[in-house]
């Protein structure tokens, strides 16, 4: 089950005063006449409450301060204020009177040429934005102030803003970008003599460390950017670095210290008047009570923590501390009221995807996974199975069904009736798997628990629905574990198609995996047996989850020895509502080409090894080509270019290459895993990334990477992120990628065998079942056969040249 511990990251905000707060100026108050005077005493009276954290006096001040600079016409005072007004709007957590007041300092900084308050007004508004949760908008916002100071010799300025972009990354789950950020702003801010600044990066370093589990690297950066804090008097950032450092010690179970941590944060925050701070502060001890079984202490902190975030306007903040207060009313039974908690705390969560890239979407949902999957634990708790399949599916691939669906508004998940109606029209019964936690495991960012159980959810085309809870008390390995177990035990290592592959004629190992696979199957597939139809051919839909993406279902065995795939027809899809939008009526030409490819000149890719020629799937893709009536465009003549050109027209697309799992385009700020090789020409690498295929407009019914681990990526909340989520977001139907390296020769059986299948009008996985137990009786082997999933629409394929 999941607890929320929240990484909060230590304010940077721009300040000429070091280690303060958001300065108000950075262009003196002048005092050439009596009234201005006046003004600039006022000024200076907000700026002793404001450094005294009294921070409504400072508001007070400053807005009689404005109001006479703006009688007298004082452009560039009235431009100082309102950043300053921005500045202690900020501290009171009131974000939406910040943004409009460093907007509008920015705007007349900038028609007064003043570029280091424009600069410092949009770094404001940057936090401003991030804490509203508009991360986007926050990094586009300090990336600007960056431009503007790249013509300045203002280093510390610029430390400051690499280090609020860090944090906007951070946010993001985007750690990579984040890290690099923070190592700058603490590189500049080393050479500048400032220690907050090197004080703050510390922290925010050991932040990001102990998001990814590096505990022991976290906690060196916290304890070196606490005793810089606290050497030269910076109470609230010292505060943040205490709050976090017991967040360490918490993911490390040592919750004594952790209470002892978070209490001094506590004081502090109270101290410096942070309420924001304080509110995260009070969910951390609430969380680190529960862990010692003092839930009566627990509750009274997360409630006092939910009523001041209710006073904040950060719904990241107030989602959770309501999340985690739920979590402490599941365990002592409080059903209903956890519910609702975690129904608003979702509803804010989903507001702070609004307005992001895909790419963005993804990252942050990422982080956002495991209230879903609380609340999913509460309605079962409830005996309310239909709801939470509900939550489960409303909780994965929210970004992708958005961007198939093309849709300027989010679309709402499916409602059970919905799911149901989807079963009905595809006459199939689904299957949906969803992965829980240890009730132990302390989510930080994107990080991942092991499984506790599984739940599982079968739809039948009638509408009946069967719930399950599968246990892994039995198992002697972890879920995780178990996958990969099985995948090596058949000899599904490798990255390219053909490479580190070895089959014999008659490979006698056919049964040699068959312990792993009936363990899985015995805990996946057994407890709903009698719910799944008795006719192989009728339609079995998967909605995997986490791990399960990895795992070939075709091969598990059930007691008798029998592959799933000899008892069931099977599709995949990331998430129910994602298959219903593949299988929506989609206009497409009437003459829609074929594009077949094979064995293009393989480009040189530095840092992995050499690509090999791939006869097999030259013949293979000869084969197909005659099937569609078409010529194969192999060898020198697949140059990336062409084939990318080819495929925006083409009804099927049959690529027969190697596929690159590894290769990350570093052009990427968050990079999509995966490439297809293609031959290079002119200024193209040869290499057709996952991202230049979403970049595509697609209207494939059927596209086929024959080629190795097209199916993988990297697994997150929102599904698999690689090859096949990039067609499918492109516009393809439906996909058949695979698993993993596949050998040549039973590949080119295989697919060839799928062709013919299609050209007697099955569906797409009456199709590749077919072809799989025909390969299986060549090449028994699950390796050979076992490694292709169709993904999407199982529609026959329509209005396309292929010949009898």
């Amino acid at each position: 089950m999941m607890l929320s511990l929240l990484a909060v990251m230590v304010p940077t905000l721009l300040t000429s005063f070091d280690g303060k707060a958001p300065t108000p100026s950075a262009i003196q108050v002048t005092q050439s006449s009596e009234t201005t005077t006046t003004a600039s005493g006022t000024f200076r009276a907000g700026m002793r409450a404001f450094e005294a954290n009294d921070y409504e006096l400072a508001i007070a001040s400053w807005q009689t301060a404005l109001e006479k600079f703006r009688a007298e016409g004082d452009q560039d005072n009235i431009a100082v204020t309102l950043n300053a007004l921005a500045a202690a709007n900020l501290s009171l957590g009131r974000y939406g009177e910040a943004i409009a007041y460093s907007r509008d300092s920015a705007d007349l900084a900038r028609s007064l040429n003043h570029l280091s308050l424009e600069a410092q007004a949009l770094g404001n508004l940057g936090i401003a934005y991030q804490a509203s949760g508009r991360y986007a908008n926050a990094v586009e916002t300090y990336e600007q102030a960056l431009t503007l100071l790249e013509s300045t010799e203002d280093s510390a300025a610029i430390a400051q803003l690499h280090g609020l972009l860090g944090n906007a990354y951070q946010a993001l789950g985007d750690y990579f970008s984040a890290i690099t950020a923070q190592e700058t702003s603490l590189e500049i801010a080393a050479t500048v003599d400032s220690p907050s600044l090197e004080a703050t990066a510390q922290m925010n370093l050991g932040g990001l460390y102990s998001e990814q589990g590096d505990y022991s690297a976290a906690i060196a950066w916290y304890e070196q950017g606490i005793a810089l804090a606290q050497d030269f008097g910076f109470l609230g950032s010292a505060a943040y670095g205490l709050n976090n450092l017991g967040g360490t010690y918490q993911q490390l179970g040592q919750s004594e210290a952790a209470i002892v941590h978070f209490q001094e944060s506590f004081a502090l925050a109270q101290q410096t008047g942070n309420r924001a701070l304080q509110a995260t502060v009070l969910t951390n001890l609430g969380v680190a009570y529960e862990d010692t079984e003092a839930f009566e202490q627990a509750m009274e902190s997360h409630q006092a923590s939910v009523a001041i975030a209710r006073t904040v306007e950060d719904p990241r903040l107030l989602a959770d501390a309501l999340n985690n207060l739920a979590h402490t009313q599941l365990l002592v039974g409080e059903l209903t009221d956890a519910e609702i908690a975690l129904k608003e705390s979702i509803q804010l969560l989903s507001s702070l995807r609004e307005g992001l890239t895909d790419e963005d979407k993804v990252t942050v949902f990422d982080t956002q996974i495991y209230t879903y999957n609380l609340l999913m634990q509460v309605q079962v708790a409830q005996g309310n199975y239909e709801a939470a399949l509900e939550t489960s599916e409303q909780g994965r691939a929210r970004a992708f069904v958005e961007v198939v669906a093309e849709e300027d508004v989010a679309l709402s998940p499916p409602s059970i009736d919905q799911i149901k109606q989807t079963a009905r029209e595809l006459d199939a019964t689904i299957i949906e798997y969803a992965i829980v936690p240890k009730d132990d495991f302390t989510v930080q960012g994107r990080q991942r628990g092991e499984t506790g159980e599984i739940f599982v959810w079968v739809v039948a085309p009638s509408g009946q629905t069967t719930f399950k809870r599968l246990s892994l008390d039995q198992a002697n390995f972890t879920l995780e574990e178990q996958v990969q177990q099985s995948r090596t035990a058949i000899g599904a290592l490798g990255r390219a198609r053909g490479l580190g592959v070895v089959l014999g004629d008659n490979a006698d190992t056919a049964f040699s995996t068959a312990e792993q696979f009936q363990a899985i199957y015995a805990q996946l597939i057994a407890p709903i047996e009698d719910a799944l139809p008795s006719d192989p051919d009728d339609l079995v839909v998967l909605i995997p989850h986490e791990s399960l993406f990895y795992l070939p279902f075709a091969a598990l065995q059930d007691a008798d020895g029998r592959y799933l795939i000899e008892r069931h027809t099977l599709l995949t899809a990331p998430a129910i509502q994602l298959l219903d939008l593949t299988l929506e009526d989609k206009d497409l030409p009437s003459t829609a080409s074929s594009l077949v490819v094979g064995n293009p000149e393989m480009p040189l890719i530095s840092n992995l090894p050499t690509l090999q020629p791939l006869p097999g799937a030259e013949s293979e893709a000869q084969e197909i080509a005659r099937l569609f009536q078409t010529e194969a465009i192999i060898g020198s003549a697949a140059t990336e270019s062409a084939v990318a050109d080819k495929m925006e027209t083409a009804g099927v697309i049959h690529l027969a290459t190697h596929g690159l799992l590894d290769y990350i385009d570093t052009q990427q700020r968050i990079p999509i895993p995966g490439a297809i090789a293609l031959t290079p020409s002119g200024t193209d690498d040869g290499l057709l990334t996952a991202s230049e295929i979403a970049d595509l407009s697609l209207i494939a019914q059927l596209v086929v990477l024959s080629a190795c681990d097209t199916g993988l990526g990297e697994v997150t909340g929102d599904g698999v992120v690689g090859l096949s989520r990039s067609l499918i977001a492109a516009g393809a139907k439906s996909t058949v990628v695979s698993l993993w390296s596949v050998p040549d020769e039973p590949t080119s059986i295989l697919m060839q065998t799928f062709y013919k299948e299609l050209q007697e009008g099955h569906n797409k996985a009456e199709a590749l079942r077919q072809a799989m137990l025909q390969t299986k009786e060549i090449y028994p082997n699950p390796l050979a056969w076992a490694a292709f999933v169709l993904v999407g629409n199982p529609a026959p394929l329509q209005d396309t040249p292929l010949s009898l």
